[in-house]
């Protein structure tokens, strides 16, 4: 997404939007994360403790965290909020 495509569409849902940027992070960290290990049949301890206790295994989920604050190329990337819960 950040580097390599010409045209980039990311279609977010409103359950995505968060206040602020901190409960961005918490809400990656301890909703997506967490439901992506368990769907990828990952066991890291968020999984047993329902929350994120910023574990080192390597079954961890949530290594990289990308924040977007602009882009190079203008209308290279483009975000549709859609008024509905899409994902997690």
């Amino acid at each position: 997404m950040i580097y390599g495509p010409d045209n980039v569409i990311i279609v977010v849902g409103k359950n995505k939007v968060c206040n602020t940027l901190d409960e961005a992070i918490q809400r990656a960290k301890n909703i997506s994360a967490l439901l992506n290990a368990k769907r990828a049949g990952y066991n890291p301890p968020c999984v047993e403790l329902s929350k994120c206790v910023d574990c080192k295994t390597d079954q961890r989920v949530c290594f990289n965290l990308v924040i977007l604050e602009g882009q190079y190329v203008k209308n290279r990337m483009k975000i549709f909020l859609i008024r509905e819960d899409l994902g997690f």
